[in-house]
């Protein structure tokens, strides 16, 4: 699970253990439901976390990892609470988009509230371009993915497309039960923090259903991508995507 014996379809970054199931992990479900190669890499062990443990943390993750079948994921150890886009972090992280030749790259969103969070995408954005330079780096051949996009965790961004996750939702509380330590669990005490609350799984799935309602499906996740993909036939496009290819009259009003 550490390496990769074949490119990744997708890549997906994440400042914490947790982050990518919780604020992305239906994506990632239905990627890998859809024949995908996705890998996560975390940047820390979350060790600053008000709850549970890295040890604790490290069991939870392994946990999420099975539960989703992803084909690679990696903690690059960097200092928790010190995320930042810096040279000895930018190198690290390019190593790991190198070696797994991802064709779209998703991190958290560059304006979040959390500062690591924040930081990741920053590191994101930088390393995304340098990947591609040829004499940036030592080792590894140069490569860029095709996409960047970001993903919500906090902070709300209006979103490039919603992601249709409606058939991978309770896949997705399934994921979120294997980090049992940082929730709210009835007679177990610790300190409150904004998703150990108990009302956080409804907050959760309250905004997965307002993205859903906008693009008419039950729950949806949000990118929103760094640049616009380009698209040949914008027709087709729609087709591909299920906009309504097969209702030319775009359905009722």
């Amino acid at each position: 699970m550490n390496s990769t014996d074949a490119p990744l379809d997708l890549l997906v970054i994440a400042a914490h253990p947790d982050d990518a199931e919780l604020a992305i992990g239906g994506t990632i479900l239905a990627s890998i439901a859809g024949g995908h190669r996705v890998g996560i890499v975390d940047l820390t062990r979350g060790e600053l976390s008000s709850r549970g443990n890295p040890e604790e943390r490290m069991r939870e993750t392994e946990r999420a990892t099975e539960l989703m079948g992803v084909h690679f994921r990696r903690c690059l150890e960097l200092p928790d609470g010190q995320v930042t886009d810096g040279h000895e972090a930018r190198v690290a992280l390019i190593d790991v988009i190198r070696e797994s030749r991802p064709r779209v790259l998703l991190a958290p969103w560059r304006d979040d509230l959390h500062p690591d969070h924040a930081g990741a995408g920053e590191l994101a954005y930088r390393s995304f371009y340098l990947s591609g330079v040829r004499l940036f780096g030592e080792g590894r051949a140069p490569f860029r993915p095709a996409l960047l996009g970001y993903y919500m965790c906090h902070s709300p961004f209006e979103p490039s497309v919603v992601v249709d996750v409606s058939s991978h939702w309770q896949g997705k509380m399934e994921l979120m039960k294997a980090y049992s330590s940082q929730f709210h669990q009835q007679g177990v005490e610790g300190p409150e923090t904004k998703i150990s609350r108990p009302d956080f799984a409804d907050a959760l799935e309250g905004r997965a259903r307002d993205l859903g309602m906008r693009v008419g499906v039950s729950h949806g996740e949000a990118i929103r991508w760094q640049d616009p993909p380009a698209v040949a036939d914008p027709v087709s496009f729609v087709v591909a995507g299920g906009l309504g290819g097969d209702r030319p009259d775009g359905g009722e009003h």
